[in-house]
């Protein structure tokens, strides 16, 4: 047995780090950037062959549901799109000024569980768009006859993430600075259960949105974008037919629950 006296020092030793540890990886700086954000008026009504399809209605929320939405997101935008084929986009973002530990924003294969949703094929991707490459997660969402192939991926600060464990590494790199990033979900879907063919129609709708899209407001998609071929060894979706390097071919989009 040590003596009572050395132990007694070093659990001593070993509590105050750890407080002081906790003190200096608890965000307290934080830059108000919502006044410089307005999804509706940042995401175009109608560009290149898509418009907003105004023969879908809104989802109405329960109101418990959006009192949580209201909690974790500044602002939200949820639209349905269509081009002159009939071939419809659904595209939600979500957007939080504050991505703290308790506020950070949901991820979609948690929302679509905990709202009756089999979620499966989960795989993370770096699709080539023509304004560099994004790192991304797809999957797929169903319940009963509806199959909604989704891609997304959430911005912490300047960094794009896909899942669980790159949203902590991020919200873990600003905690050592000592900020509190913004953060913002972006999510397209459609309803198919031909899900390569979802997949080619949410890419063009994507790469056509992201042109769009003013380039002094485009950071607040995307971040900052790595350099080409920084994106690591995660499967690669191109333009035009979408060849790749890997194992599957691409995916895009889904509609925000709220949970």
């Amino acid at each position: 047995m040590g003596n009572p006296l050395t132990i007694s020092i070093i659990l001593g030793l070993l509590m105050v780090s750890s407080a002081a540890l906790t003190k200096v990886m608890t965000p307290t700086a934080q830059t108000d950037y919502q006044n410089l954000i307005n999804l509706e008026t940042m995401i175009p009504e109608e560009f290149d062959d898509w418009k907003i399809d105004l023969s879908v209605l809104p989802i109405l929320v329960n109101p418990e549901v959006k009192g949580q939405v209201n909690k974790i997101y500044s602002q939200t935008l949820s639209r349905t799109y269509a081009n002159k084929l009939g071939e419809r986009v659904m595209l939600a973002i979500a957007y939080g000024s504050d991505q703290s530990t308790d506020l950070h924003i949901h991820r979609p294969e948690v929302c679509y569980r905990t709202s009756g949703y089999q979620v499966s094929k989960m795989t993370k991707e770096v699709v080539a768009t023509p304004v560099g490459r994004i790192p991304v997660m797809r999957l797929v969402a169903r319940q009963g006859m509806r199959n909604e192939p989704i891609t997304y991926w959430i911005r912490v600060g300047d960094s794009l993430t896909r899942g669980w464990f790159e949203q902590k590494v991020a919200a873990f790199q600003y905690g050592l600075s000592g900020k509190i990033p913004d953060g913002l979900l972006f999510r397209v879907s459609t309803i198919s259960n031909d899900e390569q063919d979802s997949y080619r129609v949410q890419y063009a709708f994507l790469a056509s949105l992201l042109q769009a899209v003013r380039s002094d407001n485009r950071y607040w998609l995307v971040g900052r974008l790595a350099p080409d071929g920084a994106a690591g060894s995660n499967n690669i979706l191109f333009p035009g037919g979408l060849g790749r390097v890997g194992a599957e071919r691409g995916n895009f989009m889904s509609i925000y629950k709220g949970t």
